[in-house]
């Protein structure tokens, strides 16, 4: 995908696109990204908020139940093609959660022509059923595409972990 961004300074010296152009030469305005943006955001705190009710069907609902979807989890074994691979990782972790805080710290939206990408630095508080009390400050990475039947943004590729903390070198 091929993308021209134009840039102009907001009242808060931020910096904001005014319009982007897909790999067909498209130009997406400036409202309609601004409508995109929103959308993947509110799939992206929707999958959040899945989590903390601990309610897989709910969070399933934002993941693409097609074979190329692609996802990571925290622990070394969990990369899962595919949704009949995936399909029951929730209901099978959140068996051994008692509850599950998830809080989005930076939450960064992009959107193109049919795909959209995500990143976050949430934080984690997890207590699960046997006791075990975890808090953890992870990294999130979301691919979404529109999906036409559904109208709506579904993930697929997803990615979990946790940044190491202390730096292996300086910048």
């Amino acid at each position: 995908m091929r993308l021209l961004e134009v840039s102009v300074s907001d009242t808060c010296n931020d910096y904001i696109s005014i319009d982007r152009h897909d790999q067909r030469g498209f130009v997406m305005k400036r409202e309609e990204r601004a409508k995109k943006m929103a959308e993947v955001r509110k799939t992206m705190l929707g999958i959040y908020h899945a989590f903390e009710k601990l309610d897989a069907k709910l969070l399933d609902e934002n993941f693409s139940h097609t074979d190329d979807l692609l996802a990571f989890g925290t622990d070394w074994d969990e990369k899962f093609a595919g949704w009949k691979q995936y399909r029951d990782i929730h209901s099978v972790q959140f068996k051994a959660v008692k509850s599950f805080r998830f809080a989005s710290r930076e939450l960064e939206v992009h959107v193109g022509d049919g795909l959209a990408w995500a990143a976050d630095r949430p934080q984690w508080e997890i207590e699960t059923k046997a006791g075990e009390r975890l808090q953890s400050d992870m990294r999130v990475t979301a691919v979404l595409r529109w999906d036409v039947k559904k109208g709506r943004w579904l993930v697929v590729q997803w990615h979990v972990s946790l940044g190491l903390k202390e730096r292996l070198h300086e910048y």
